[in-house]
C-alpha cells in the first residue's frame, strides 16, 4: 500500500474566525471534533451550553463540543482554531497539560504561515505545515513564571478555604518568598496576604446575597475563616459595616428581568438584587455593568441582557420578587408566566425618577426618593450654571460613531439626551430628529452644519477613522474646534447613581474634552 503522508493530516485543520462588536459564530457545529482556540486579538466569551469562560488575547483553550464564540471587543475578534477529529488521539494531551500565554506578535505569524501551507500538495509542504503546528504547540504549552504566577492566582481563588503561607506560594513559582511577594504585588496590585482577604470577602458578599437564610458563621467556614467574630471585624474593617448590615441589603431578594440598568434605583434604596441585567459586550472590562455600579453588586447575579433571559438562571437565585420590564424581543415577553404570581410588571417611563418612584412604591421605600431626588437636582442647577456660557451658544448635534455607522441623536425621550437638552441647557440644532437616534452617512453630517458636536460612547479607534474622511473636515463643528469627545462609555444616565456619576464627571471634565480631529 502506497505511503500518503495526507493522510497524517486529514483529520486535523485549522481555520481563522473573525467576530465583530456584540456578534457571535457558532464553531464545531455537529460536534465532530476537538479543538484549541487562540485568541490573537481581541476579548469574548466561549459558549458551550449554559457554562461560558472569558477569552483573553494571547491566551490559548480547548473545546470538546460545539461552542459559540462572543465578542466583548470593540475592535475585531480573531481567533485562530486548530480542530482535530475526536478520533485522531494525536492532539488529545492538550486536554490535561497548562496552557501558556503568548503574545500574538510570536506567534500569529505562525498560524498565518500555516493557513497559508494548509492543503498543499507537495511533501515538503505537508511536511513543514506539520512542523509549524507542532512548533505553535511547544509554544503554547511552554511553561513560564507568568503562567506559574497565574495559576497560583486562579488555585487562590479556587479554594480560600486553605490556608496559605507565602513560602509555599513561591516554592511552587520557583522563587524566593521575598521575589515572589514582589512580583505578586507588580501584577495584581497587592500583596498576597490583601489578595486573599479581598478573595474572602468577595466571596463572602456573594454567599450572603444568594444563599437565603445562611448564617454568619456558615459564611465564614466557607471562604476558610474558623473564628465568626474575626471574620464580622474583618469584614466591617474592609466594607465599612458589618455582615449583618450587609445581609439586610437583600433581605427581600428582588431580581431585575429589564434591559435596563434598574439596579441603579434598587441600590439608592439600599437593596442590593439577587439578579439583575448585564450586558458583556458593551461593558466588557466590568462584567456587563457600568463601573460604577461594579462594587455594590459583588453577589448579585448578572444575567446576559444580550440574549433571551432564562427563567432557570432567575428563579435559581430564590426572588421573593421579580421585577419585570417591558423586553424587546416579543419571544421573550412570557419567560416568568409560571412564576406570574411573583413578577411586578413596570410599565415604561419617560424619565429616570418615575422609575424611581414606581421601584419605591411596590417596595415601600417611598420616604427615600425627595431626599435622592432633590440631591439629583441641586447638583443638575449646579453643572447648568457652570456650563451656560458654552452650551447657550450656537447649536448641538451629539452623535454615536460605531464601527459601521453613525448615529445621530433627538433632544428628547432619551434618558442622556433629555439631561443634555432639557436640564443642563445645551441648545438644539434646529434639524434634529425629535426624539430616538437615526444613522446617517458622514455627508448628511456635514450638511447638518452644527455649531458644536458632542461625540459620545464612541470608542478612540472609530472617531479617528471618521475624521481621515475629506468630508469630515467640511464640517463647521471641525473648522471652528468646537468637536467635543469626553471619556463616556460609562456615562448611564438612567438611575439616580449613574446620574450622579455622570454629572459630576461632566462637570470636571467637559470643558477639557474638546479634540482637534483633523
Amino acid at each position: 500500500m502506497t505511503y500518503n503522508p495526507l493522510d497524517e493530516v486529514k483529520h486535523s485543520h485549522i481555520t481563522l474566525v473573525r467576530v465583530s462588536e456584540g456578534t457571535s459564530e457558532t464553531i464545531n457545529q455537529l460536534g465532530e471534533y476537538n479543538g484549541l482556540i487562540y485568541i490573537s486579538s481581541g476579548t469574548g466569551y466561549l459558549q458551550s451550553g449554559r457554562e461560558e469562560r472569558k477569552l483573553v488575547e494571547g491566551k490559548s483553550y480547548v473545546f470538546t463540543r460545539e461552542s459559540k464564540l462572543i465578542s466583548s471587543s470593540s475592535q475585531l475578534f480573531h481567533v485562530y482554531i486548530l480542530f482535530w477529529h475526536k478520533s485522531d488521539t494525536e492532539f488529545a494531551f492538550l486536554s490535561s497539560v497548562r496552557l501558556a500565554k503568548q503574545v500574538p506578535a510570536k506567534v500569529t505569524p505562525l498560524w498565518k504561515e500555516a493557513l497559508s501551507l494548509q492543503g498543499r500538495k507537495s511533501y515538503s509542504e505537508i511536511c513543514r505545515f506539520k512542523s509549524i503546528i507542532w512548533e505553535l504547540l511547544s509554544m503554547l504549552t511552554e511553561s513560564s513564571k507568568v503562567d506559574e504566577m497565574d495559576e497560583i492566582i486562579e488555585n487562590m481563588r479556587n479554594h480560600l478555604v486553605k490556608p496559605y503561607k507565602v513560602c509555599k506560594l513561591a516554592a511552587k513559582a520557583n522563587m524566593n518568598p521575598t521575589s515572589f511577594t514582589r512580583a505578586f504585588k507588580k501584577k495584581v496590585g497587592i500583596s498576597p496576604k490583601d489578595f486573599l482577604i479581598r478573595e474572602r470577602i468577595r466571596v463572602a458578599k456573594e454567599l450572603m446575597v444568594q444563599n437565603k437564610g445562611i448564617t454568619i458563621k456558615e459564611v465564614a467556614l466557607k471562604i476558610g475563616m474558623q473564628d465568626e467574630f474575626y471574620f464580622s471585624r474583618l469584614f466591617k474593617q474592609k466594607v465599612g459595616y458589618p455582615p449583618t448590615v450587609y445581609m439586610k441589603r437583600a433581605e427581600e431578594r428582588i431580581a431585575i428581568v429589564s434591559q435596563m440598568f434598574l439596579q441603579d434605583h434598587l441600590l439608592s434604596l439600599g437593596i442590593q438584587p439577587v439578579a439583575a441585567p448585564a450586558y458583556p459586550t458593551i461593558y466588557s472590562t466590568s462584567g456587563g455593568i457600568p463601573r460604577y455600579l461594579e462594587k455594590d453588586l459583588v453577589g448579585t447575579r448578572l444575567l446576559n441582557a444580550e440574549k433571551a433571559f432564562q427563567p432557570d438562571e432567575i428563579m435559581q437565585t430564590l426572588p421573593d420578587r421579580i421585577l419585570k420590564t417591558t423586553l424587546h424581543n416579543g419571544e421573550t415577553q412570557s419567560v416568568l408566566l409560571s412564576h406570574e404570581q411573583k413578577v411586578e410588571h413596570i410599565s415604561f417611563k419617560a424619565n429616570w425618577n418615575e422609575y424611581l418612584r414606581e421601584i419605591a412604591r411596590i417596595l415601600r421605600k417611598e420616604s427615600r426618593v425627595d431626599n435622592i431626588e432633590r440631591e439629583i437636582e441641586i447638583l443638575e442647577n449646579t453643572v447648568r450654571d457652570q456650563l451656560c456660557p458654552l452650551t447657550k451658544r450656537g447649536n448641538w448635534a451629539v452623535i454615536w460613531v460605531r464601527n459601521n455607522e453613525i448615529r445621530l441623536y433627538g433632544y428628547k425621550d432619551h434618558a442622556l439626551l433629555d439631561l443634555l437638552y432639557q436640564k443642563l441647557g445645551f441648545n438644539p440644532h434646529p434639524n434634529l430628529p425629535k426624539s430616538g437616534y437615526k444613522v446617517i452617512s458622514v455627508e448628511q453630517l456635514v450638511y447638518l452644519q452644527c455649531d458644536k458636536l458632542l461625540i459620545l460612547w464612541s470608542h478612540e479607534r472609530d472617531v479617528w477613522k471618521l475624521a481621515q474622511s475629506k468630508e469630515w473636515k467640511m464640517m463647521k463643528a471641525v473648522k471652528d474646534n468646537e468637536v467635543y469627545f469626553p471619556n463616556s462609555k460609562n456615562w448611564d444616565p438612567w438611575g439616580p447613581l449613574g446620574r450622579k456619576k455622570m454629572l459630576i464627571e461632566f462637570a470636571n471634565t467637559f470643558q477639557k474634552s474638546k479634540v482637534k480631529l483633523y
